[in-house]
C-alpha cells in the first residue's frame, strides 16, 4: 500500500468511504490539491502582505488536523473564543475557505488557501525538531517516544536525574514524560487547584488552565506515578 501511494516518511493520508463497505486511502496533499483546483486561488484582499503570529499559530493548528476532521462544528469545539475570532478573520481574508462540495456539501470543511498552505509546508520542511534536552531547557518538560532516546538522555543528564532536578515516568501509552522539578512544582500546583473540584479529562483541564496538552500530560503522568493522582479512565484524572 505504501509503495502504491508512493508515500514518503511523515506524509499524511486521509481515509474515505467511497461507497458502503468500500474505503480508500488518499494522500492529504493530493486531496487538498484537487480541492484547490476546484476552488481556485484565493487572493487576500486589501493588499495584506503578511500573517500575524496569532494567525500563523491558528493556521498551524488547522493544518495539523486531518482534512476530514476540519468540519466547522468540530473545529470550533476545540478553539477558544479568541481563536474562533482569528479563524473568522482568516476566512474573511481568504486565507481559509469553507469548501462545500462532495460529502461536505452539508457540513462544509475548512480548506487552507494554496498560498498559505505553501508557506506552512515550507515552514514545516525547514523546521527541525528540538532535542529533548533543548525542550527541557526552553519549556521545562519533554515527551519522548523512543526508549533509546531516553537512555541517551539518562546518560547525558545523569547528575541532574540523581539529584532530583529532573524527574520522569513512563505512561501507559509507552511514552516517556520528563520535567525539570522547578517547572513541575509550579505546574502541578496549578493542576491540583483545578482538580480539587473533581475528576477532569485532559481536554477540559487544558482549556481551563490554558496549558498545552503535552505539558499537562507530563504533570498528570508524574502525579500518577507519585501517587498524587489516578487515571480513572483513559484521559480522565482525579486527585487521590
Amino acid at each position: 500500500m505504501v509503495e502504491k501511494l508512493k508515500l514518503n516518511a511523515g506524509e499524511e493520508v486521509d481515509f474515505y468511504e467511497i461507497k458502503p463497505g468500500v474505503f480508500t486511502l488518499v494522500k492529504k496533499d493530493a486531496v487538498e490539491g484537487m480541492l484547490r483546483e476546484q476552488i481556485g486561488e484565493v487572493e487576500i484582499p486589501g493588499g495584506k502582505k503578511g500573517l500575524s503570529p496569532e494567525e500563523m499559530e491558528l493556521l498551524r493548528k488547522l493544518n495539523s488536523t486531518k482534512f476530514s476532521e476540519r468540519i466547522p462544528y468540530n473545529v470550533h469545539k476545540k478553539l477558544n473564543s479568541k481563536e474562533r475570532d482569528v479563524l473568522s478573520r482568516l476566512v474573511e481574508d481568504g486565507a481559509v475557505r469553507i469548501y462545500k462540495g462532495g460529502k461536505y456539501s452539508k457540513t462544509g470543511v475548512y480548506d487552507i488557501s494554496n498560498d498559505v498552505y505553501s508557506i506552512l509546508k515550507n515552514e514545516k520542511q525547514g523546521r527541525t525538531e528540538p532535542t529533548p534536552e533543548a525542550a527541557l531547557d526552553k519549556a521545562g518538560y519533554a515527551v519522548i517516544d523512543d526508549a533509546r532516546e531516553v537512555e541517551r538522555i539518562c546518560n547525558n543528564l545523569e547528575k541532574e536525574i540523581r539529584s532530583g532536578n529532573i524527574v520522569g515516568t513512563r505512561g501507559f501509552d509507552k511514552k516517556f514524560y520528563i520535567a525539570r522539578r522547578i517547572w513541575l512544582v509550579g505546574a502541578s500546583e496549578k493542576v491540583r487547584q483545578v482538580m480539587k473540584k473533581g475528576a477532569k479529562n485532559v481536554y477540559d483541564l487544558s482549556r481551563e488552565l490554558r496549558m498545552d496538552e503535552s505539558a499537562l500530560r507530563v504533570v498528570l503522568e508524574i502525579m500518577r506515578e507519585t501517587g498524587d493522582a489516578i487515571e480513572r479512565s483513559k484521559g480522565v484524572y482525579e486527585l487521590v
